[in-house]
């Protein structure tokens, strides 16, 4: 059982209890300033890959190697357990491995396609870059309702996006199956980030769905 949220509605005197049902958290938080510099070492000399066919993508790039934090593992246990620390707030305590990680690339006037990341449990995005106003936001978005109302007042409880301005050290973590995109941006810099996904590691699950990880 939840604590509920008591609003009164000031106009009518009426109090109202609230339960924000099945969240999908979007956590935030920063690292430190060395892991950046690494990450913009790295980036400086890999092989990027422009407007890969069928992404949907546009004036963007992505590293052609998608395990970039396999040649790092200084770098690749620190996200590690930073990134524990934030799942375990939220209550997993069990063990997590990286699966795959991707730099990404996104040029003037560049975006990307809204997606999904499959095959993964939870999903990050680190920016380790310069940033500006012309930067492109990322977007999380929900599937409308069946009978779309628009709001007069947004909240967390009516809302259907969500948009996050990059920040250098901001890191990103959010369950896989939540759809985002890079929005359109003006980009007069670059603007370039680290992604990766996450994979509970060992067993997981109770009774005939039970798989070790």
């Amino acid at each position: 059982m939840f604590d509920p949220i008591n609003i009164e509605d000031t106009q009518t005197n009426i109090n109202w209890q609230f339960t924000p049902l099945f969240p999908k958290p979007v956590s935030i938080s920063f690292v430190e300033e060395e892991c950046c510099n690494m990450l913009k070492e790295q980036a400086d000399s890999i092989h990027w890959v422009y407007d890969a066919p069928n992404s949907g993508s546009i004036n963007s790039g992505v590293s052609a190697n998608r395990y970039v934090l396999n040649q790092n593992n200084h770098l690749k246990e620190y996200l590690l357990e930073f990134c524990s620390s934030g799942l375990k707030i939220l209550g997993y305590d069990n063990e997590i491995q990286i699966s795959t990680s991707w730099f990404t690339l996104t040029c003037e006037n560049g975006m990307s396609r809204e997606h999904k990341h499959t095959n993964s449990w939870y999903s990050a995005v680190l920016y380790f870059d310069d940033y500006d106003d012309t930067s492109s936001v990322i977007s999380f978005s929900e599937q409308l309702q069946q009978i779309h109302v628009e709001p007069s007042i947004n909240n967390y409880m009516n809302s259907c996006a969500f948009k996050v301005h990059p920040a250098k050290g901001m890191l990103l973590m959010f369950p896989s199956e939540t759809m985002h995109q890079v929005a359109h941006g003006l980009n007069s810099n670059e603007r370039r980030s680290l992604a990766f996904n996450m994979m509970p590691k060992g067993e997981t699950g109770s009774s005939d769905s039970t798989f070790s990880y």
